[in-house]
């Protein structure tokens, strides 16, 4: 499982999408201009393009612009745009390895599914808590005890499935053995 988890602790797509973010809106010289201009800029970062060739390339578009513009950008923007490109590349082949696998399993229940889900939100959930359990409970819980009860319930909820799962498994294992034995007679 943790192959197709690159940093599970950190599951949650649109959570890791708005950290991106800045905390503040960007606003120089590369943040104004259009957004294909600045994907533009991005990629040429992303080839090691420099600075003043990056200027030149980008023609009256970059007229503008100074080398420490594109410098700002590479330490501000660009960033921004570095993490929500990994965030979007783990996502991209976490889906894929999550279908590799489905396509080789052959027919899947949805019981098989929903228990695979069920494991791999407990297992992104332990390694969050894992990486700062006692300071992310601690001001969670400080802001709201109420989800202290909610996680309880999300606990207990999980558990009773699970058990449940297991009673519906046994019970179909027993009603075949059952039926296997009807046949043989």
């Amino acid at each position: 499982m943790s192959t197709l988890f690159l940093d599970s602790s950190k599951y949650n797509l649109s959570r890791q999408l708005e950290a991106c973010r800045s905390t503040r809106c960007r606003r120089g010289k590369v943040a104004r201009l259009p957004f294909g201009l600045r994907q533009r800029i991005n990629l040429m970062l992303d080839d090691g393009v420099p600075y003043k060739t990056i200027i030149e390339k980008l023609g009256d578009a970059g007229k503008q612009l100074r080398e420490d513009n594109i410098g700002n950008w590479r330490t501000g923007g660009y960033q921004d745009y570095l993490k929500a490109q990994m965030i979007s590349d783990r996502a991209r082949a976490q889906t894929e390895s999550a279908a590799d696998l489905l396509r080789e399993a052959g027919p899947v229940t949805s019981a098989q599914i929903q228990e695979a889900c069920s494991q791999v939100a407990l297992l992104a959930y332990l390694d969050s808590l894992i990486e700062s359990g006692q300071t992310l409970a601690r001001n969670t819980f400080k802001k709201n005890p109420a989800k202290m009860v909610t996680l309880m319930n999300t606990i207990c909820n999980l558990a009773n499935a699970g058990r449940q799962l297991d009673k519906q498994k046994t019970l179909l294992l027993k009603n075949g053995s059952d039926q296997g034995h009807q046949t043989q007679d």
